[in-house]
């Protein structure tokens, strides 16, 4: 009789066996959401860290075309400084100057044409 109480008990653990299986991987599932949710989308996670890598590459970039943009204006600040013929040049080219006695003709172009031909 003893027995039979046991192959009962075992028989209906191997029945519940399945509800409990798939209340598992339920809660196994919901768990491994949550480890997603703490480490790719908070803050301190993978999105975020890859987020700031590009970040720090595009600030590189920027600073690297600044850094060229700095050179070529300390070159044209020495050529204005030390080359009075290229100083001359943009004062007559930029700002429309010219030395005493000269004269400064100015090209006006007219894009209409005259009468209507093409």
């Amino acid at each position: 009789m003893a027995q039979k109480r046991q192959t009962k008990l075992r028989r209906t653990r191997r029945s519940g066996g399945l509800f409990e299986n798939k209340v598992a991987w339920i809660s196994g599932a919901i768990i491994l959401l949550i480890l997603i949710q703490l480490f790719v989308f908070r803050d301190e996670g993978i999105y975020s860290l890859l987020r700031l890598k590009q970040e720090i590459k595009d600030m590189e970039a920027h600073i690297s075309r600044l850094e060229v943009e700095k050179a070529e204006l300390e070159s044209d600040r020495d050529r204005l400084l030390n080359d009075p013929d290229y100083l001359e040049r943009i004062a007559r080219e930029r700002f429309r100057m010219a030395k005493p006695g000269e004269k400064v003709f100015h090209v006006v172009v007219n894009s209409k044409k005259v009468g209507g031909r093409r």
